[in-house]
């Protein structure tokens, strides 16, 4: 009885051995494969309520921006403030485009890996 009771509780170590290689397996195939589909993919980045939310700071500063006068006399001095009024414009422009880029070229980046996986 006792050597039936160690044979049982073997095969349950094994089965339990087995089990763990199995898992083991499974999860290096998940990591070769997430491997494939996020190479050069940038996977910790903000959600993208973050992004609505710069993004809406972004235009928000454009439009302040927009409403500047181009002139401004400060006593006796007329300053011309039109080449940095677009030069704030540009500037916001070249963000507000970084960001919409950065989240085009992951998501495209994402779609290429995966059509290459399958």
């Amino acid at each position: 009885m006792k050597e039936l009771f160690a044979a049982e509780l073997d095969a349950k170590r094994t089965g339990e051995e087995g089990e763990e290689a199995k898992i083991e397996d499974e999860m290096n195939n998940f990591e070769h494969m997430t491997t494939k589909i996020l190479n050069q993919v940038v996977t910790r980045f903000p959600t993208l309520e973050v992004f609505d939310e710069k993004m809406q700071h972004l235009i928000d500063v454009k439009e302040k921006i927009a409403t500047m006068k181009p002139t401004i006399d400060i006593g006796w001095l007329r300053v011309n403030s039109t080449p940095l009024i677009k030069e704030l414009e540009r500037t916001i422009n070249n963000w507000i485009e970084a960001y919409t880029n950065f989240l085009l070229n992951n998501t495209t980046k994402q779609i290429q890996n995966i059509k290459t996986f399958v």
